[in-house]
This record gives structure tokens, C-alpha cells and sequence, in this order.
């Protein structure tokens, strides 16, 4: 709801700001087999706010059979899944019976 806080598995809500570095690394801890390969750079490509969508392009670099070194650049996009945080349900919930009494 606007508190700009993301779920961090298990359970945890972390408060980061849209194109952070909080969030970057909160992105890049979701990516399997980032560790299979060396990360060189990432950055945040730009989105509409009101899209829901989270872009990141990356360039990683490896070794391939022979002792050569590939790299490559990608980008993987998130989706914003909508859900409440403890602390705006909590205060969702008192708006709701405020209103009601």
C-alpha cells in the first residue's frame, strides 16, 4: 500500500526504495544459479511505477569448457505481487473499524 516494503522469505518485510541498492540485492538474492557464474555488474532498467514490474539487467561472466570466458548481458524482470505488510494491515484493519463505530 505505498510503505515500499518487500517480503524477504521467510517472513521478514524490508523497507527499500524503488531502483535501491536494498533492492537490487533483495532481486538478486531470488536468482538461482547466480552463484555458478560471476557477477560483473547489475543495474535496474527503467519501468512505470504503476507497472508492477521490476527490471534488472545484468552482465555475468564464466568459464566454458576449453578455459574460455563467455560473458553475457541479460535482463530479468520481477512482478510486484500486491499483498500487505503486518504493519499496514494492522492499521487497514483500525481504519476499518473506525469507520464502522
Amino acid at each position: 500500500r505505498g510503505c515500499e516494503r518487500y517480503l524477504q522469505p521467510p517472513g521478514e518485510w524490508v523497507q527499500c526504495a524503488l531502483e535501491s541498492r536494498e533492492l537490487l540485492s533483495l532481486c538478486l538474492k531470488k536468482l538461482k544459479g547466480l552463484n555458478r557464474v560471476k557477477l560483473v555488474d547489475a543495474s535496474f532498467v527503467w519501468t512505470e511505477p504503476h507497472s508492477k514490474r521490476i527490471k534488472v539487467k545484468l552482465t555475468v561472466h564464466g568459464e566454458v569448457v576449453g578455459g574460455a570466458v563467455l560473458q553475457q548481458v541479460f535482463v530479468v524482470e520481477y512482478t510486484v505481487a500486491h499483498h500487505m505488510c503486518d504493519e499496514c494491515h494492522r492499521s487497514e484493519a483500525k481504519k476499518l473499524l473506525e469507520s464502522i463505530c
